[in-house]
């Protein structure tokens, strides 16, 4: 065999090889997992989300006034939509997270009740509705704060009044 055949099978084969392993998935096919511990996820990605959705309705006053969070250009109730879809893409991820280890219905409910709030909050967003708004995010409120007390109690304790109260 010549030397130029030789160097054109060694090509070839060279080719093939190539094309057999960019063929091959980089990683075992099922589904992708976050690698995350729960509550790194939960306190550096998901709380970031829902506090992103709840400042949209966030008032307050201080010695300056008033100042409000309302969504007022077109522009800002994208932005609210965006959260609002994010947060509620985030708790596909959450349910599928590897970190948590609950197979426990009510974890998939507590999920469930934070997906539909987001999911209003989305929708009343892309409608410029304020009321709608504030009902979904009294809504997701609630729904984190009902599985709080189920899965991490400390995150919500409740303050001790004073004899009288």
């Amino acid at each position: 065999m010549t030397h130029r055949k030789l160097a054109l099978f060694a090509s070839l084969a060279m080719l093939a090889g190539s094309a057999a392993l960019a063929a091959r998935p980089a990683h075992p096919a099922g589904p992708a997992r976050s690698r995350l511990p729960l509550k790194e996820f939960m306190g550096h990605v998901f709380q970031r989300n829902a506090e992103q959705v709840w400042a949209w309705t966030a008032e307050e006053e201080d010695a300056q006034g008033s100042h409000s969070g309302r969504p007022v250009s077109d522009q800002d109730w994208e932005n609210a939509e965006s959260d609002a879809l994010s947060l509620t893409e985030l708790t596909y991820a959450l349910e599928g997270s590897a970190a948590t280890g609950l197979d426990d219905p009510a974890w998939r409910r507590h999920i469930a009740s934070v997906r539909s709030a987001a999911n209003a909050s989305a929708h009343a967003a892309d409608a410029h509705d304020y009321q709608g708004l504030l009902k979904a995010a009294n809504a997701l409120n609630a729904a984190c704060v009902s599985c709080h007390l189920r899965f991490a109690p400390a995150l919500e304790v409740v303050p001790t009044l004073p004899k009288g109260f």
